[in-house]
């Protein structure tokens, strides 16, 4: 976690919750116990700044929904990035986008849309941005 500039201390938290070693208020299971692959948690690092975000900007958006660095780059990454850009007339690499995602940061880990029709994990739907 050095790469992006967190301490040892929010680096642990940071892990906690992107691969489900506590609460799974997000993964509901998907994610228990996972051993985190450097290689991996790299790629999805550079994913970020690959769409836009500063790479000082990283550690922000880490710090406030750490599981996106649990989530696959092209299971769930680059599907979201490209809802947004068709959804919200935004492209990747521009002020606007990586703005977008700084103040919203947890739909890159959004995975269901209930379209008003509640399903109860609204900590990952798109009805919510």
């Amino acid at each position: 976690m050095d790469l992006v500039g967190v301490d040892d201390e929010k680096a642990e938290k940071t892990l906690i919750r992107a691969f489900g070693w506590g609460a799974q208020s997000y993964w509901r299971n998907e994610k228990t116990e996972e051993i985190p692959d450097a290689d991996a948690v790299e790629a999805r690092i550079a994913y970020l700044v690959e769409i836009g975000i500063a790479e000082d900007k990283v550690a922000e958006i880490l710090t406030k929904v750490p599981e996106v660095l649990g989530c696959d780059v092209a299971e769930r990454l680059e599907p979201n990035v490209a809802h947004i850009e068709k959804n919200y007339f935004m492209k990747r690499g521009t002020k606007n986008f990586a703005n977008y995602i700084l103040r919203v940061p947890q739909v890159l880990g959004n995975n269901l849309d209930c379209v008003g029709d509640c399903a109860g994990e609204c900590n990952r739907c798109w009805a919510r941005c």
